[in-house]
């Protein structure tokens, strides 16, 4: 993946281990009491308001008129979002029978999680009264959904009481509601989205981030599944038959390249790298019309394509900004100019793209070796930045 705010995915990061993982598949811990996952973390639960991992009080029927969504419900009792459980109610593909999913009331579902859970694919609910789910009232305790309803709950809601829930009843909800106590045969699985400032699943600390990125390259474990089907086996040491693991690794070619312009990039286009520009050096001939200044030029285009360096020469009769310009779009990272000016001084003028304060006279005769330097101080600065691990 490459990080850039341009990106199609969420990535979410952990800055102190280096945990990694988009957002489909994400992991976070939403709360530091360890319940049973054998996992723990360095600092309280996350989320402000009354929700608690400790003794619980009686489950208390409330009068909530009006009252549909978490935010309202919060408001009304002067909760934080992460003191109540919501329900989210999808309908599966195949047969439209329901899904409650109750979680923590400041999550979002992750559906990608929750349709590789199930198996199929789904889509919000359109609850109607023949169901008997009550909307915006829905809650855990004494849940009654038509037959075949797939009831779900999160992990963020394992060990945690002091909760508000809907009550199954119009205008009412619950409070203190005890997930250990009220909901003791629930079976608890990861259906959230990871959150920014949540916490680590590998290192316990509440560091994760999250950025954009594009999928530049992928891994897939193929098992056996192709290979079992095509017969195909090894003989190892000892004379014996299997089958081989098969794995599939692939880059995307074409939008590596657009990747690298939005790394790469300032207000008058790409940056290219040195290792995939299309060309190393621009040569810019300024006033072609010019005899000299051509001469010149053609002199360097020759030396340098003797020197092995690839060169894009520029000899069009255009102004000097319509050439800059151009050259600017193209990205090329190393520039060469030949002008009236320079020619007067006994000079060229090399350059780096993007990077203005880069830019010598050098002799004509050191032309070509100062290009060949920023070539190889180009590739060398590269290969200092490539990270142990990506």
């Amino acid at each position: 993946m490459l990080l850039t705010p341009a990106g199609e995915d969420s990535i979410v990061l952990c800055p102190e281990c280096g945990y990694s993982a988009n957002m489909e598949a994400a992991e976070c811990i939403y709360h530091t009491e360890d319940n049973g996952t054998g996992r723990s973390a360095d600092a309280a639960n996350i989320g402000s308001g009354n929700a608690s991992t400790g003794e619980s009080g009686p489950l208390l029927p409330v009068e909530t008129p009006g009252v549909h969504t978490i935010e309202e419900l919060a408001d009304f009792l002067h909760i934080a979002p992460s003191s109540t459980c919501k329900a989210v109610v999808y309908q599966k593909n195949q047969d439209d029978s329901y899904v409650v999913l109750f979680l923590r009331g400041d999550l979002e579902v992750n559906e990608a999680k929750l349709t590789s859970f199930l198996g199929e694919d789904i889509h919000p609910a359109i609850i109607t009264e023949e169901s008997g789910l009550q909307a915006g009232f829905i809650g855990p305790v004494s849940l009654r959904g038509p037959e075949g309803t797939t009831v779900l709950f999160d992990r963020s809601l394992e060990g945690l009481s002091g909760l508000a829930c809907g009550a199954n009843k119009e205008g009412w909800h619950l409070t203190g509601l005890d997930l250990k106590r009220d909901c003791p045969d629930a079976v608890y699985r990861d259906f959230a989205k990871a959150f920014a400032g949540g916490i680590c699943p590998v290192c316990g600390k509440r560091s994760l981030t999250i950025s954009r990125g594009i999928e530049v390259g992928n891994i897939f474990q193929l098992g056996d599944k192709y290979s079992r089907s095509m017969h195909m086996q090894y003989v190892d040491e000892k004379g014996n038959s299997h089958t081989p693991i098969m794995g599939c690794y692939g880059i995307g070619v074409g939008r590596l390249a657009a990747s690298v312009c939005e790394a790469k990039h300032d207000d008058y286009g790409p940056i290219w790298p040195i290792s995939i520009a299309p060309w190393q050096v621009h040569l810019c001939c300024m006033r072609g019309d010019n005899a000299e200044v051509r001469a010149q030029a053609d002199r360097l285009y020759e030396a340098l394509q003797k020197a092995g360096v690839e060169v894009l020469y520029d000899d069009r009769n255009v102004s000097a900004g319509v050439m800059f310009s151009d050259a600017d779009l193209l990205g090329v990272p190393v520039r060469l100019v030949a002008s009236p000016r320079n020619l007067k001084e006994g000079c060229v003028e090399l350059s780096l793209r993007g990077d203005k304060s880069s830019a010598v006279k050098l002799p004509e005769e050191a032309a070509v070796d100062g290009v060949i330097s920023r070539i190889r101080e180009l590739k060398e600065a590269l290969e200092e930045r490539v990270p142990e691990r990506i």
